[in-house]
């Protein structure tokens, strides 16, 4: 019987545990040194972009950001993890209509996920989108 790792946005929860640590407790240059050092083995990861965009976020550097969220989001994740991330992201940076579009798209790669029709109407709720929340 084989032991499962659990994973978190497709990379082990361990190597990912200390950066949301650091994140949680405000020590954001630490957490800016944690994603660059998981970006360089995980480069084309759209978790570790949306982290890294976070961090640069709440440092006060949306201009460094956005690029990074739009990186990721080129990389049309479809795991809730990803998803919530730029979301968070793009809800700060005042740019709704990118996390939607993200949503949309991971809606239609997989339907009747309830996590990501969840994060969907969410969207239209925060775009207030009443016509688009009544359909879904």
């Amino acid at each position: 019987m084989g032991s499962k790792i659990p994973m978190a946005g497709g990379i082990a929860e361990r190597r990912i545990r200390p950066l949301w640590d650091a994140i949680d407790s405000r020590q954001y240059k630490n957490a800016l040194k944690l994603a660059t050092s998981l970006l360089t083995k995980h480069p084309d990861s759209p978790y570790i972009l949306s982290l890294k965009a976070l961090v640069l976020e709440r440092m006060g550097k949306p201009d460094e950001a956005l690029p990074l969220c739009l990186n990721a989001k080129d990389a049309n994740p479809v795991d809730d993890l990803t998803l919530s991330t730029l979301q968070i992201v793009f809800q700060r940076l005042d740019r709704l209509d990118l996390a939607t579009s993200c949503y949309e798209y991971a809606c239609g790669k997989i339907p009747n996920n309830p996590d990501l029709m969840m994060g969907l109407f969410n969207c239209y709720v925060r775009e207030y989108s009443y016509v688009k929340q009544q359909q879904l």
